[in-house]
């Protein structure tokens, strides 16, 4: 395999899951296979993640994309079609840039994320080869109806590869209508088990997430009502950005649970879930490849998740309870461990098992290398490659 030099490029508005993921995998990379990656994220993303902990100033290849047009604004899906035209700005600056280190000689192959996949559909790189990451389980980006499955396919025909984050994404793309012997994905999706890692634990549950409503944070202050009540003394930490943000705290003060709840970003959530008994999950579509999931099994606390998707999969019933998306279901799973702290922490700490044997990083590289692998064009499912070695 000839040494390729690799770029990750990361251009969200937000710092989520994906951000925080590939910031981990990055260092890592850089121990194993000094010179051969890059990392391209804007300014930022770069800020937030150093502030949580990820210390991307201290790696070397990590470039910064220009600042994001004057006019650009966005912050979430769920935005104006005038504020999409704005970001289309920014993502052309973002571009230009990708194009310039590659004729500068430093990059070989791109490998990009979230709102650069469909631009480059639109607007490929020209002369380089790019991998298209699918990061998003969200219904409409798999059906051929809309413009955003569409683009996506587009975008899979262009590339030599699709890095899916889990099987589900592989499936539904291929149903879609994309080349299946294009489309990768490794055996489970990997975490930061090194921030998050057991400490000493307290009467308290995590509920970490972007403050979107297929998050289902405002399903969480209705458990948190009930939990209150069984467990007074209990601590609550409801913490994401995002739209919802404001109302959620403006609630949290109105019931006067301030003293025992806490509300808002936070840079590095590792510092409440690696102290709660319980951390809770409660996505509209899938919890399985969900970051606040697996950290929160990272951290060694019991999960309380909802039952959807391949969640099942993740959460057994030596790890957690999985729950309907109904707020009485999922408060009396959380009452109910935290009335058997003991069996909680046998559950985290079965859980922190799970994560070092399936999730582990070093496995992740181990996929991402056969990915990478662009001489080889052969797909690579659940880790491994199809057909066995060459």
């Amino acid at each position: 395999m000839r040494d390729r030099r690799f770029a990750f490029v990361l251009v969200s508005a937000v710092a989520s899951g994906t951000e925080r993921r590939m910031a981990f995998v990055y260092r890592h990379l850089c121990r194993r296979f000094p010179g051969r990656y890059r990392l391209m994220l804007t300014p930022y993303l770069f800020e937030v993640l150093n502030r949580g902990g990820y210390a991307l100033d201290s790696l070397p290849g990590v470039d910064l994309l220009p600042p994001p047009y004057r006019h650009d604004h966005k912050r979430s899906a769920d935005v104006s079609p005038l504020r999409n035209l704005a970001r289309l700005v920014s993502l052309r600056d973002y571009r230009q840039s990708m194009q310039d280190l590659a004729r500068r000689g430093e990059v070989d192959v791109f490998h990009v994320y979230l709102e650069m996949v469909p631009f480059l559909a639109l607007f490929p790189l020209t002369g380089i080869p790019t991998i298209t990451s699918m990061v998003t389980h969200l219904p409409k980006y798999f059906d051929r109806r809309t413009v955003a499955c569409r683009l996506l396919l587009r975008a899979t025909r262009q590339s030599p590869k699709t890095d899916c984050v889990y099987s589900y994404i592989a499936e539904r793309l291929a149903q879609a209508g994309a080349e299946a012997a294009k489309l990768n994905y490794p055996y489970r999706n990997t975490v930061n088990h090194e921030a998050f890692h057991p400490e000493a634990k307290e009467l308290a549950v995590s509920f970490t997430a972007r403050a979107l409503r297929f998050k289902n944070p405002h399903v969480m202050l209705r458990v948190i009502a009930k939990v209150l009540r069984a467990h007074p003394t209990v601590r609550i930490f409801l913490h994401g950005a995002g739209p919802m943000l404001k109302a959620l705290a403006h609630e949290v003060q109105l019931r006067g649970w301030s003293d025992r709840i806490r509300t808002g970003h936070i840079a590095d959530p590792s510092v409440v879930v690696n102290r709660s008994l319980v951390h809770t999950a409660l996505e509209a579509y899938d919890n399985a490849p969900n970051q606040s999931l697996l950290e929160g099994m990272a951290a060694g606390c019991a999960v309380v998740a909802s039952d959807v998707g391949l969640t099942s999969e993740v959460v057994t019933p030596d790890v957690g309870r999985l729950t309907s998306l109904d707020p009485e279901e999922i408060a009396e799973a959380v009452i109910a461990l935290l009335d058997k702290p003991a069996e909680a922490k046998a559950m985290g700490t079965a859980a922190r098992e799970r994560i070092l044997r399936d999730h582990h990083v070093d496995r992740y590289l181990a996929y991402l290398e056969q990915v990478h692998d662009l001489d080889d064009p052969r797909p690579v499912i659940a880790g491994v490659r199809a057909g066995g070695p060459p």
